[in-house]
């Protein structure tokens, strides 16, 4: 299955996250109108590759040539772990999403409410054959979606669907700047989508206090600022 490019200017800015430390497993994509994050060192690199190719094939077609070079890699003699993924891509008004394992996307809408588009588990892209069967993929429309927040399992705290809601709480207040505050990971990659009312008004009525739909330790400073900028597509 094939997608077509957007062809209608939507609004919206992008504020990355990614800590380039040396022992830093995750990476991070953001490549035309694919954005996405993977924890797996080499895996996750070669992961990232492949949905950084801008091909217009599904990123469920994509997720199962990862896996697949994955598995030439480890073939070639390579001691590979697998790596897990979460990926985008916005359209004019819907966006494609994959998820394999722990990293998540999750879905904030202007009143606050938030859902996780599925559950995490420690399923990875491992090269097997056996594991596209744990991949997660589909397909919403925008209408009132503010943002898309992508990220490793690093920017995430213990606690399940609360240490989800916290951390939109602490995105919706000052992005993932402070989301990275209540995060215990050492290793983080994260990407945050923000879809622009055309209203202005209408801007400032967006809640800034998280409602969970579906829900699938120290406080501390990373150090390591995030990055925004603004796009709008062609």
């Amino acid at each position: 299955m094939t997608r077509k490019p957007p062809r209608r200017a939507l609004a919206m800015t992008v504020e990355t996250l990614h800590e380039a430390l040396a022992s830093n497993e995750d990476v991070l994509l953001v490549s035309g109108h694919v954005y996405g994050v993977f924890d797996g060192g080499r895996s996750a690199t070669i992961a990232s590759e492949v949905f950084g190719e801008r091909t217009l094939a599904s990123l469920l077609e994509l997720c199962q040539e990862a896996n697949r070079r994955i598995g030439e890699a480890r073939a070639e003699g390579g001691a590979l772990a697998g790596s897990a993924a979460a990926v985008v891509r916005v359209a004019k008004d819907s966006f494609e999403w994959v998820m394999v394992g722990k990293s998540q996307v999750v879905v904030v809408r202007a009143d606050g409410s938030f859902e996780r588009l599925a559950p995490e588990d420690e399923h990875v892209l491992s090269g097997e054959p056996s594991a596209e069967a744990h991949v997660r993929a589909g397909e919403r429309k925008l209408a009132g979606v503010r943002h898309l927040l992508l990220f490793t399992d690093g920017l995430l705290s213990p606690g399940g669907a609360e240490a989800v809601e916290g951390l939109v709480s602490r995105f919706l207040g000052g992005g993932l700047t402070e989301a990275r505050q209540g995060a215990e990971g050492a290793d983080v990659a994260a990407v945050a989508i923000s879809f622009l009312p055309p209203n202005p008004a209408v801007r400032k009525r967006i809640s800034k206090v998280p409602r969970r739909v579906v829900a699938g330790g120290p406080k501390r400073s990373s150090g390591v600022p995030s990055r925004r900028r603004r796009s709008r597509f062609p």
